[in-house]
């Protein structure tokens, strides 16, 4: 869809796959995936994020109450912000993580990832209120002769 997207699911999982203009959801559980658009995620139990390219073009505000975790292609440079009430409920396993700046603010821990410094990185914004954020690179696949005749 290249339209303005509003989900609304209280109880239940929302899916938003490929979107590219304006996006708000709310739902129990949500799962995400794109490249593009100004996209406001809030959720009750968690938030699955796949970012499809190396930079996201927009702005992307993603909220919930449970575990949040982001899916990153090799080389992301999009500049962020994950915000968690204790450091250890920050989990980074991507290729960038060294690069990555820890504050605190009042009774919040704030990382931020400068990227390639192309956008402030308060345009993507990622908050847990109760449990973890966690950012994972994706693994490229591999078609390998491995196991075929």
């Amino acid at each position: 869809m290249t339209g303005p997207v509003r989900i609304a699911a209280a109880h239940g999982r929302a899916g938003i796959l490929d979107t590219t203009g304006q996006v708000d959801a709310a739902a129990y559980m949500i799962d995400y995936a794109g490249s593009r658009g100004r996209v406001n995620l809030s959720a009750e139990f968690g938030i699955n994020v796949k970012m499809t390219a190396t930079r996201f073009e927009g702005t992307m505000m993603a909220w919930s109450q449970g575990p949040l975790r982001v899916l990153v292609p090799p080389g992301f440079m999009t500049p962020f912000q994950a915000v968690v009430n204790r450091p250890q409920d920050f989990v980074c396993r991507a290729d960038f993580c060294g690069k990555l700046k820890h504050e605190k603010n009042n009774s919040l821990d704030i990382f931020t990832y400068l990227g390639d410094a192309g956008t402030a990185p308060g345009l993507m914004h990622w908050r847990s209120e109760q449990a973890t954020v966690v950012i994972d690179t994706t693994v490229p696949v591999t078609h390998g002769k491995s196991g075929q005749r």
